[in-house]
């Protein structure tokens, strides 16, 4: 089950969602899983041409989306609601400054634009 539990609208003008993919897998034990994703939109103005905006559309579309998730096993169904409050909350504490940062939008669309011309190299996700 999918359902958006929080959003939270950045500085930068981003925002950022969580949404709860939690469910059941034996007796009493859960996967708490959360999903957290920032839509970025491709704008001329993180590009040094107007052809590498124009390739970057060509490639990516109209955004690109920072997404990650975050899990945890063995929870039971009295501790899921305290569960999914805690790595939401570790998340905002530990990670959110970096998405919130004035060029964060930037480097985004350079990363996923680099995954796509440099289909070999090395990259870390973030």
């Amino acid at each position: 089950m999918m359902k958006l539990v929080k959003q939270i609208p950045l500085e930068n003008g981003l925002t950022v969602s969580f949404f709860n993919h939690n469910h059941r897998y034996f007796g009493d034990y859960h996967k708490v899983r959360v999903e957290i994703t920032c839509e970025v939109a491709i704008l001329e103005e993180y590009f040094a041409t107007p052809d590498e905006f124009a390739e970057a559309r060509a490639s990516l579309g109209a955004s690109a989306v920072f997404r990650r998730s975050l899990e945890q096993m063995g929870v039971s169904t009295d501790e899921l609601e305290d569960c999914l409050d805690r790595v939401i909350e570790n998340f905002i504490n530990h990670s959110l400054s970096y998405l919130a940062s004035p060029g964060f939008p930037r480097k985004l669309i350079q990363k996923e634009m680099a995954n796509i011309t440099q289909p070999n190299r090395r990259t870390y996700s973030y």
